[in-house]
């Protein structure tokens, strides 16, 4: 009997004592647990763990946000994002009717990814993308349709918003193609993030010269950092002609701002526009191009305490709003594409300074001798450091 009567306090001690302690210590270690926990795939959780899409269940299927939003005009370089509101196993898309352009759904995360053609698509045209996600959690499968219409054939861009170099009026005139970055980058995100002269501080630790404003590489890379939803690269053209018609033709396909170095690689206006015809192949015999838009952050400038710098052009308010420069001006004045990219310039009072390429990452004359545009090619594996490599076509 006193045996028994011992077995019964110990079971009650258990009951009453250790069973409350056990039952606090698992529900503190539960939160803890789902903190470190791992993804179905075995990948971590974010750092704030607690703060994820919520897990579906056995038949929950994904949404699915787009940006544009469905029914937008969309550049004909399409690139279109979207997320979803539980983690992705996959992502399939097909374009009706198929335009005969490869097309592909990419996961840059378990929650985002884009929709990416691996050219430009024909202008104006109407288009329903299937897109298929599956869900990680519930492996549920859902389709949504996402209806787009490709930009028609443009020939000049509306509400650029202009800006000029001569933040400081006592300054080096070096920062137009950092005001240049800020005329694009504001029109392509919708913001100003950043001054001619913060632009011009950020980018200058990525020249690959020893041009004392920015290089092509310079300018890419501003451009792709303050609008990482962009690929930015430059190209290199034996030829005037060529570098023009190409800037054109970049223009028309992305509906987005071009800046040409000019100037014998000192300058970088924008290219807004085009007059004349130009034919949706880059080397169509009909094209005729008679004419290019473009801004200027230098002569848009009209404050007279700049006017001192390069007085013997002419200024106007035209170049904040899109001025047309003629084929024969652009062609032949060195202000624009009449000379070159050099080598070397010398600055007032200064030593000569090579603004060629110096890193060895290309055969040397790379931009010397050459025509040099900055665009966005939608070539968002390729470093922004290199030459881009999706050519006209």
């Amino acid at each position: 009997m006193g045996h028994e009567r011992a077995l019964e306090r110990v079971v009650m001690k258990i009951l009453l004592e250790v069973i409350p302690a056990l039952a606090l210590i698992v529900g503190l270690a539960l939160p803890v647990t789902y903190f470190f926990a791992a993804r179905p795939d075995g990948s971590p959780l974010p750092e704030r763990g607690l703060a994820v899409p919520r897990a579906g269940g056995a038949g929950q299927a994904p949404k699915l946000a787009f940006q544009p939003p469905s029914g937008s005009r969309v550049s004909r370089l399409v690139d279109i994002r979207f997320s979803s509101d539980l983690y992705l196993e996959g992502v399939d898309v097909r374009l009706r009717p198929d335009p005969g352009i490869p097309c592909e759904a990419i996961l840059d995360s378990g929650v985002s990814g884009r929709i990416r053609c691996a050219s430009p698509l024909p202008g104006g045209l109407d288009l329903t993308a299937e897109i298929r996600a599956t869900s990680r959690y519930g492996g549920a499968l859902v389709r949504t349709d996402y209806a787009l219409r490709t930009v028609d054939k443009l020939d000049r861009l509306f509400g650029v918003k202009w800006f000029t170099e001569f933040e400081d009026p006592a300054a080096d005139p070096l920062a137009c193609a950092a005001a240049s970055v800020r005329i694009v980058t504001t029109h392509t995100t919708g913001t100003d993030q950043m001054t001619a002269d913060g632009i011009l501080r950020m980018a200058r630790p990525f020249n690959r010269s020893g041009d004392p404003g920015l290089d092509p590489v310079a300018i890419a890379t501003a451009l792709e950092r303050l609008d990482p939803r962009s690929a930015y690269h430059y190209y290199v053209y034996p030829s005037r002609e060529a570098a023009t018609n190409a800037a054109v033709w970049w223009f028309v396909q992305t509906a987005k701002p071009v800046i040409a170095i000019t100037l014998g690689g000192q300058h970088a206006p924008v290219v807004i526009g085009y007059t004349g015809v130009f034919a949706d192949r880059y080397d169509d015999p009909a094209n005729n191009v008679t004419g290019l838009i473009v801004m200027d952050p230098q002569r848009g400038d009209l404050d007279p305490r700049t006017a001192r710098f390069r007085p013997d052009k002419s200024r106007s308010i035209e170049y904040q709003t899109g001025r047309e420069v003629t084929m024969l001006e652009w062609l032949r004045d060195e202000w624009w594409f009449g000379a070159p990219y050099a080598a070397s310039i010398t600055p007032p009072n200064g030593n000569a300074l090579s603004i060629e390429r110096s890193d060895g990452a290309y055969p040397l004359p790379h931009w010397a001798g050459n025509w040099v545009i900055v665009v966005d090619d939608g070539d968002a594996d390729h470093p922004s450091h290199l030459m881009g490599r999706r050519a006209p076509r």
